[in-house]
């Protein structure tokens, strides 16, 4: 045998490894009835064109209904709505780009504060405040309860004075307040997971720190993997290694109340934006050996 067929078979062997490999990867499934999970290509854009000034795509329940919505504003560049206010706080991270905001009557874009990715903020109910873009696109991902009506006002011709302070709550990404567990990382932000009522956290799972074991919790989850991968698994069986899907940066996750499931990071650290209404506990459940 030559040096060159020994090659050419060792290269075909190695992409024959390589095909099964992404073939058993692609063959796990999630359970339906325990997590369902939506990755961008697959978001329903009210413009599917992509051509509207703002387009929405709605990921969880009816911003015009009473109950729980999470949905997705994205903006082009150059953009600066009117003075507004709506009925119930609203709670919004910045998911793509940079957008800006002020608050009060005046939209005066010099004297706005730039919001990148990363930020979090809450629009208080009744409260007057506006946003736009500038050079940069923008994307926000808007939680809250319903109806999230939108009223405008008169655009004040100013001058500026300051704005409303009590109009919105800023949390920039170096200021998201970051509490340490070892192995991950948790930011509360609005609510409290333990009482009733809607919350939203951020969670950092360390890439490399032990995976949760299959548990339940009582009350449907909501989640943006807002950065790096997280590793979803369902059932009793706890195998990370080959029975968890990847949900990239991006990916839009229910987990439903009363079904099994866990989850980690592996390669990465993985960020995430978990939405829910409390009180949230978690129960362990046995494993299938």
């Amino acid at each position: 045998m030559t040096k060159r067929h020994a090659l050419s078979l060792l290269v075909l062997a190695a992409a024959v490894a390589s095909l099964g490999h992404v073939g058993a990867s692609s063959a796990v499934e999630l359970d339906p009835a325990s997590v369902v999970y939506v990755t961008p290509d697959q978001f329903k854009w009210r413009d599917p064109s992509d051509q509207a000034t703002t387009n929405q795509t709605v990921l969880y329940g009816d911003p015009n209904k009473t109950g729980l919505y999470i949905y997705i504003n994205k903006f082009k560049p150059g953009r600066f709505g009117n003075p507004h206010h709506h009925p119930n706080d609203r709670f919004i991270t910045v998911t793509e780009g940079a957008s800006w905001r002020g608050t009060g009557p005046v939209v005066d874009p010099d004297h706005a504060t730039r919001v990148p990715k990363g930020t979090f903020m809450i629009d208080h109910a009744t409260k007057v405040h506006w946003d736009g873009t500038k050079e940069e696109s923008g994307a926000y991902l808007i939680a809250g309860m319903g109806p999230a009506t939108q009223t405008e006002v008169p655009k004040s011709s100013g001058p500026w004075t300051g704005g409303d302070p009590s109009a919105a709550t800023i949390v920039l990404p170096d200021r998201i307040p970051w509490q340490d567990h070892g192995s991950f990382r948790v930011a509360p932000l609005a609510g409290d997971p333990d009482k009733r009522g809607l919350f939203v956290q951020m969670l950092m799972l360390l890439k490399g720190a032990d995976f949760d074991r299959p548990h339940v919790h009582p009350v449907p989850l909501y989640t943006m993997v807002l950065s790096g991968t997280w590793w979803v698994g369902t059932g009793t069986r706890f195998d990370p290694a080959n029975l968890t899907v990847p949900m990239k940066a991006g990916t839009f996750v229910t987990h439903f109340g009363n079904r099994v499931h866990w989850d980690g990071a592996k390669d990465e650290d993985a960020t995430l934006l978990i939405i829910g209404e409390g009180p949230v506990t978690t129960a362990r459940v046995d494993e299938t050996r």
